[in-house]
């Protein structure tokens, strides 16, 4: 009896290390889909995008070679460079090391098995992701980042990547040389790797949330379907899936990867997707109603992370688009429009709000924190002028939901 106690006592100890939860809500909102940091000084935190307030963080993609020039010889400066930059804005960071063309040359010096990517305009080298030279300095390369960034609370989400296309995607290249056929391709393989580096992130970065894209692979939907359900399985309530190709146009391209996605919104409370295209320059890569109803189409499937190109954050038109947007635990919700006046906007909680039209003999108001919470709810007689205290509630920016007749006006507040 005693020893079966004990048993028991130990799986629950281990259980609870496997589904630990960071101390801090999953990243949600608006992330900037921004430029790479490289090594020539450009840096994926934009000055101009951070100053946005309702920026909640930005995606800092960093390639493998720059961080490990020389094996066993690490040089994390550009990324502590951005995590400060970050810092002084009071943003967050989605943290992704580029694998793919971005493997260090010392790593191909050992004779990895590798293919050239046959594009247009492109001619890059990546690694067979199963290659096992590849993998065992991959992981290692994984373990010795955790050990570095793994109490690091600025980065709140981490990337689980691997050789692919473009090394942060799942995908591998539709024509290349060797082909995939003549590198001894297989799906098995594929998704061993997978679990391989899946299991390598989970336990280089306990305190952090993880995702990874998801798409055909070799023309399969295997690979996906498989490393998904290892990853939620061992991962558990930290990891959810993530769409690197969003667009309300591509649901119907990748439609298996569309149900993972969904999927993985109803399992998990962190589900994200990057935008594929940028609405200021191609809104028609979108589908109907442009980039945003790609942002509605996700509020819709409950999906709150999104990560935005930086020409639509700063497009003036999106501004309130943006600004207004969220993602809340009362299912879905028309995206916002400006037809309320709210003042004065920022306060120290009390607020005064003028409706126009009004139609209801009632009018309720709800107050949502910025992760979903509801944190005040109320009916106000119908009158011109309303007026809610919400001086009880911390600093912070919240969501002001009010509801006249089957019409739904948002505005953020600010309270200070």
């Amino acid at each position: 009896m005693k020893q079966r106690l004990l048993t028991l006592l130990l799986l629950l100890s281990i259980t609870s290390q496997l589904f630990a939860q960071p101390n801090y809500a999953p990243p949600s909102g608006v992330y900037c889909s921004c430029g790479p940091t490289t090594g020539n000084g450009f840096g994926s935190v934009n000055p101009q995008v951070a100053q946005k307030d309702f920026v909640q963080g930005i995606l800092v993609r960093i390639g493998w070679n720059l961080c490990e020039p020389q094996e066993d010889q690490y040089d994390w400066t550009l990324l502590e460079g951005q995590i400060t930059a970050a810092k002084q804005y009071s943003k967050k960071i989605s943290l992704a090391f580029v694998n793919g063309k971005l493997v260090p040359d010392w790593v191909f010096a050992k004779g990895v098995a590798s293919m050239q990517v046959l594009a247009p305009n492109t001619l890059d080298t990546i690694v067979a992701p199963w290659d096992s030279t590849h993998l065992h300095h991959w992981t290692d390369f994984i373990a010795a980042a955790g050990q570095h960034f793994q109490s690091d609370t600025t980065i709140r989400l981490v990337y689980i990547t691997n050789a692919s296309t473009n090394g942060c995607e799942m995908q591998l290249p539709f024509n290349s040389n060797p082909s995939l056929a003549s590198l001894s391709y297989s799906d098995e393989k594929v998704i061993n790797s997978w679990k391989t580096v899946t299991t390598a992130f989970k336990d280089a970065f306990p305190n952090h949330y993880l995702s990874n894209d998801f798409h055909p692979v070799n023309g399969s939907n295997v690979v996906a379907d498989s490393v998904y359900a290892f990853a939620s399985s061992s991962i558990g309530t930290r990891y959810g899936a993530n769409a690197w190709w969003w667009t309300q146009r591509n649901t119907t391209v990748y439609p298996a990867q569309y149900t993972l996605l969904k999927k993985s919104a109803a399992e998990n409370p962190f589900t994200g997707v990057q935008f594929a295209n940028n609405g200021t320059q191609d809104s028609a890569s979108f589908g109907a109603g442009g980039m945003p109803e790609a942002l509605a189409h996700a509020i819709r499937d409950k999906v709150c992370y999104w990560e935005i190109w930086n020409q639509d954050i700063l497009n003036p038109e999106f501004e309130m688009l943006l600004s207004s947007a969220s993602c809340l635990n009362t299912g879905i919700l028309p995206l916002a429009k400006k037809t309320l006046e709210v003042f004065p906007n920022p306060n120290s909680g009390k607020f005064q709000i003028k409706l126009d039209h009004v139609v209801s003999e009632t009018i309720a108001i709800n107050v949502y924190a910025g992760h979903g919470e509801l944190v005040y709810n109320a009916a106000h007689s119908n009158k011109d002028l309303l007026e809610i205290d919400l001086g009880k509630l911390s600093e912070g920016i919240y969501f002001l939901e009010v509801n006249d007749a089957q019409v739904v006006y948002r505005q953020k507040l600010l309270i200070r």
